[in-house]
């Protein structure tokens, strides 16, 4: 880590008094092109309908926040975004820190296995990542991040019937440019940041921009002192823009991120004694067999401090049937191309996307020293997209519209190995307490392959400079085949179930279903403008999610294929701003909206015979979500203060399970505040600014059934003050501090209380705090 480090900064730093001859010491004003228009307009231009338009104008919720203001803010993941952004909520999916659950007015997924399509699409330079493991690493040196809320069934590339997160990086340009970032902090965080935007001759420019980042594990093994909840991470990004001609624009990026760490930890919150699986502890006990106590290690546990847990994984014991300690190794990297090529009243653009992840973990899934369940997950996935455009006007400049036609492809292997309950399954062999755990390890290795074709076209009429007419419309087709091969490695048997009940032979383990979905969906929003400041709107919109099959599916009816999703969505909206006088302006939007799901898709998790717990995907009949968002910015003279509240509702009306919470993994309130403060200082001072965040989260249910899996409401505070630009040399400095009142929460379980006997628990980050120093120009 130390050599990592010690060479991005020395590049850097090699290249900063060449490229400081060439400039003069204060820092340009990097365009935010996604996000601020032209200086000192105070426009906001979006890209939620796929081409350049003034947030005011845009019939969608979205809000957009630009990468000057996420840096001020000290945003660099993407569970802090959520603190700035109404209906936005994320969660930790299953069992790793690295792949976030993304949840957009009630709609979210737990684990985002391979041929599961989550209801929130994370797009990276107009790229989808179908997969957002690693996907939280990639805010830095952005242009923008922009959520769309709401169904988004027309013109992006997958079919998101919860919405969208559109992050926008850098793009380089034709000023020499640069800057570097050093944090530390406690924790011994150590996080070092440069960019260097690099003109190479007319046309041609060519931007890098990276990090390093090491922090120790808030999380302790009491017994090996070993911590977890550790980041180390490194990333990098380069991107080359090539414009041969005024009406010819071509960009090319590769990003890479790699992760090595100690993995999450999960720990032990309660156990379930009635469970069979708990109960069966009990029950060998009783007979004097020497297995673990869980409820007594379970009550332990939760006698313990905050961030303090006991696990036994890879302290060499029979019991650990992996043998080595938990780990979590990441590689994500992709290439982007987006070029374009304007004809004169017609745009032709081509989006290119390749992305390869890589992925694989062993952990203790219990918190608890029992070895209840052990895991190993692993994935190595590749995906290929390629989009078509025109875009352009017609009717004298009425109709402004897009074609487009759309191919994906993702392809890989998505499995698990595990240990589950191995005392019970030795014992109930008549076998001696000191047998390897391994002997009855566990394997569900998935083969997945998922290809979609779309067209679509979309347009926006002005039937007068009030009204407007826009709908779109997109015709998609998924294939999804998957082969499941659900074994017992070191036994050499299958446990595949079939149909008739029986269990075919090793060499006819892989079990292989296939099948097709297509779907027609569509937009239509009436606008009203009466005035510039003003935009009024009502839209209607349905959006599909298509169906597939469960890789850890360990019987026919379990790889039987589960249905689509479908949702029509009612919205309306109002979007105001207003010249309070004196300099001061407020912009405001508020959006209320209807959902009506069919067929939603749910993961479930069961306990079989043999005592293996098995996640797969099932289909709620029909449900309804509805709620609303408010979002107002006031910019007064040296402050600039942003404020939101949402709401949801979900009501399950067909298909209920007993026990099942209706909204699951996020809250019903929602509401924060951001607010900025520039001090009026000289600027042979610097500029200096004062950030505040607060952002409260009502109660919210982790997992659809377990009642100890609830999470009380709570608040989180952010404080951050800048000094940039110190006496015109560039330099700046910065110190802040998360979670100030070291709130203690949950983000996550694995909640099989019911299932299996116990529930583990992933908390957020306690009071974090730290200094950065930076030098840009």
């Amino acid at each position: 880590m130390a050599f990592r480090r010690t060479c991005l900064l020395a590049c850097a730093a090699s290249l900063l008094p060449q490229l400081a001859a060439a400039q003069t010491a204060s820092p340009p004003a990097e365009a935010e092109a996604a996000v601020t228009g032209a200086a000192g307009s105070g426009e906001i231009i979006v890209t939620a309908r796929r081409r350049a338009e003034s947030l005011q104008d845009v019939p969608i919720s979205v809000s957009a926040i630009s990468g000057k203001a996420l840096t001020q803010g000290g945003v660099t993941d993407a569970l802090s975004f959520q603190s700035r952004v109404p209906s936005l909520s994320l969660t930790n999916q299953g069992t790793t820190r690295s792949e976030l659950g993304f949840s957009i007015r009630g709609q979210r997924t737990q684990e985002s296995q391979l041929l599961t399509d989550p209801p929130v699409g994370t797009y990276f330079a107009e790229v989808v990542q179908a997969r957002s493991t690693g996907f939280a690493n990639t805010l830095y040196d952005l242009e923008s991040v922009q959520v769309l809320k709401g169904v988004q069934g027309t013109l992006f590339g997958r079919n998101m019937t919860g919405g969208a997160v559109l992050v926008e990086p850098a793009k380089p340009t034709d000023q020499l440019a640069a800057e570097v970032r050093g944090q530390i902090g406690n924790f011994d965080l150590r996080d070092a940041y440069a960019m260097l935007n690099l003109p190479i001759s007319d046309g041609i420019a060519i931007r890098f921009a990276g990090k390093t980042h090491e922090r120790d594990g808030f999380t302790k093994d009491v017994s090996s002192g070993r911590d977890y909840d550790d980041q180390n991470y490194d990333t990098f990004r380069v991107s080359l823009a090539i414009n041969p001609a005024e009406n010819i624009e071509s960009t090319t990026i590769f990003d890479w991120v790699r992760t090595r760490e100690h993995g999450t930890a999960l720990v032990g919150t309660a156990a379930n004694p009635a469970a069979p699986a708990i109960a069966g502890y009990a029950a060998l006990r009783g007979f004097g067999i020497p297995v673990s106590d869980v409820l007594a290690q379970f009550a332990a546990q939760a006698a313990r401090p905050h961030y303090r847990f006991d696990t036994a994984a890879g302290e060499d014991g029979t019991l650990d049937a992996y043998g080595v300690k938990p780990f979590e190794h990441l590689k994500n990297y992709g290439i982007t191309n987006r070029s374009s090529i304007d004809l004169g009243g017609v745009t032709i653009k081509n989006i290119f996307g390749y992305r390869r992840l890589k992925f694989n973990q062993i952990m203790d899934l219990d918190g608890v020293p029992a070895f209840l369940i052990n895991s190993n997950r692993f994935r190595d996935i590749k995906q290929y997209s390629e989009e078509l455009q025109a875009q352009g006007k017609a009717f004298g400049d009425r109709l402004t519209y897009v074609v487009g036609a759309y191919y994906f492809l993702e392809k890989g292997t998505d499995g698990s190995t595990s240990s589950q309950f191995p005392e019970l399954a030795i014992a109930g062999q008549g076998l001696p307490l000191t047998t390897p755990a391994s002997t009855f390890l566990n394997a569900y290795v998935g083969q997945g392959r998922a290809k979609t074709g779309a067209l679509y076209a979309a347009g926006t009429y002005n039937f007068t400079n009030q009204f407007k007419l826009s709908a779109g419309i997109r015709y998609t087709e998924d294939k999804r085949r998957a082969t499941v091969t659900a074994y017992y490695p070191n036994l050499g048997a299958c446990l595949f179930r079939l149909a008739d009940g029986t269990t075919p032979s090793l060499a006819n383990c892989p079990q292989t279903n296939a099948k097709k979905w297509d779907d027609v969906t569509w937009d239509v929003t009436l606008q009203y403008e009466p005035n510039d400041d003003l935009t009024a709107y009502v839209s209607t919109r349905r959006g599909f999610r298509a169906g597939g099959f469960s890789l850890r599916a360990a019987s026919t009816a379990e790889l039987a294929p589960f249905n689509p999703e479908t949702v029509q969505e009612y919205e309306i909206g109002l979007k105001n701003r207003a010249d309070l006088g004196g300099g001061a302006a407020l912009r405001t939007s508020l959006a209320l909206f209807y959902q009506d799901y069919k067929n939603v898709q749910k993961q479930a998790s069961s306990i079989d015979a043999a005592g293996n717990v098995n996640t797969i995907i099932t289909n709620t009949a029909r449900q309804k979500h509805y709620g609303g968002e408010l979002e107002a910015t006031l910019s007064a003279g040296a402050i600039d203060l942003t404020a939101f509240y949402s709401y949801v509702k979900v009501d399950i009306s067909k298909g209920r399970q007993p026990g099942e919470f209706e909204l699951v993994g996020a809250p019903h309130h929602q509401l924060g505040a951001n607010l900025s403060y520039r001090l009026p200082l000289s600027e042979s001072v610097g500029a200096a600014s004062l950030n505040a965040n607060v952002a409260y989260r009502s109660k919210q249910h982790l997992d659809k059934n377990d009642v100890l899996a609830t999470e009380p409401g709570y608040a989180l505070v952010n404080l951050r003050a800048n000094l940039d630009n110190i006496a015109g040399t560039g330099f700046g400095a910065a110190l802040f501090v998360n979670n100030a009142t070291d709130k203690y929460y949950r983000i996550g379980v694995i909640g099989i209380y019911n299932e299996a006997g116990y529930i583990s628990s992933v908390y957020g980050e306690p009071r974090t705090y730290g200094l950065e120093v930076s030098y840009r120009f």
